[in-house]
């Protein structure tokens, strides 16, 4: 990565995956050893204290921000509202983070602003960002990350140097967490959900996301195979999050069933069955027909990509989505399009 870019952009899959590279980003940028003929680098264990303070956090020239307060470090103050989830980077946080932008370094050469899964940055702030990312202080780096980011306006795309990550492939995530000593069956089931970061898969709830997968599945297959405008409307309140990202996520991970009904439909073995635990009933949900199974992927992606539209509502379009899938009324509500708010 090239050391003196104003604000650099990680983006690819994997959260936890590009905090670690944005973290080390940081340290290269802090490091007043950096470059020098033996310094083993921020990754090493006998990394230097300023790449150490900054894999701590707690270099005093770095600020971190992120949605979840549990990740932010080093932030000047701002208010928070009492009822906030976490879903989104606050308003109030990065207008603070843009006033004390111009603020010299503590201790090295300049200051480092990590802004971590920025796509999840409420819609209201981003004019803030814009206004600090077009003239940054010259003393001050910033970086971003962001696992969707084609969700960020072009206006802020258009002042970032984008990196883009490779993610890594299913089945070397799938080996990794084998080789930490998980059974091979509970490795395939967590990277069917988070298929490229070892160690966001280790982590994930794991029965919540099967609880939240299995109720698409069977809201999906009661609107699809019974035609029943109940489980439409179900499929809809399951769909629709607090928030357009949630919303996105969520119609992701139906897309991704919808690919799989179509796959089990052609693949007795399941070889090409990302969720091969529910094979039985994405095998059923497959007699719906591939074509048509494809098609209502494709229109759960545009809709999950359209939804970085803040003018849209997730619940009416969800819901817009939802009734599109029964036979009566998929042909009218593919010509008018999700409802916006």
């Amino acid at each position: 990565m090239t050391r003196d870019v104003p604000v650099l952009l990680l983006a690819g899959p994997g959260s936890r995956r590009l905090e670690r590279a944005a973290l080390a980003h940081a340290a290269r940028l802090l490091c007043r050893k950096a470059g020098l003929a033996g310094h083993p680098g921020p990754e090493a264990e006998a990394a230097c204290p300023d790449c150490r303070r900054t894999a701590r956090r707690e270099h005093p020239d770095l600020s971190i921000a992120a949605p979840e307060s549990r990740r932010r470090s080093n932030v000047p103050a701002f208010e928070e509202s009492s009822g906030s989830r976490e879903t989104t980077i606050p308003t109030a946080l990065v207008r603070a983070i843009a006033a004390d932008a111009a603020r010299l370094p503590y201790e090295g050469a300049r200051r480092v602003v990590v802004l971590l899964d920025v796509d999840r940055t409420e819609a209201a702030a981003f004019s803030a960002l814009l206004k600090t990312l077009e003239e940054p202080p010259e003393r001050t780096r910033f970086v971003l990350t962001a696992t969707r980011a084609r969700r960020l306006p072009t206006t802020i795309l258009s002042r970032v140097v984008l990196t883009t990550l490779a993610g890594t492939p299913r089945a070397e995530t799938a080996r990794l967490l084998a080789s930490r000593g998980m059974p091979a069956e509970e490795a395939d089931a967590r990277t069917a959900f988070v298929p490229d970061d070892a160690d966001e898969a280790a982590a994930l709830d794991l029965a919540g996301a099967r609880q939240e997968r299995d109720g698409l599945l069977e809201a999906l297959s009661g609107t699809l195979l019974t035609g029943s405008a109940g489980w439409a409307v179900t499929l809809a309140a399951r769909l629709s999050g607090d928030d357009p990202a949630e919303a996105a996520r969520r119609l992701g991970l139906l897309a991704l069933l919808l690919r799989d009904a179509a796959a089990a439909s052609v693949d007795p073995a399941g070889r090409h069955v990302v969720h091969r635990e529910r094979y039985r009933d994405l095998a059923r949900l497959g007699e719906a027909g591939g074509p048509a199974l494809l098609d209502a992927a494709r229109q759960a992606l545009d809709l999950a990509g359209a939804l970085s539209d803040s003018r849209r509502q997730p619940r009416l379009a969800a819901e817009a989505f939802a009734l599109s899938l029964l036979p009566e009324a998929h042909v009218a509500a593919r010509g008018s399009g999700p409802a916006e708010g």
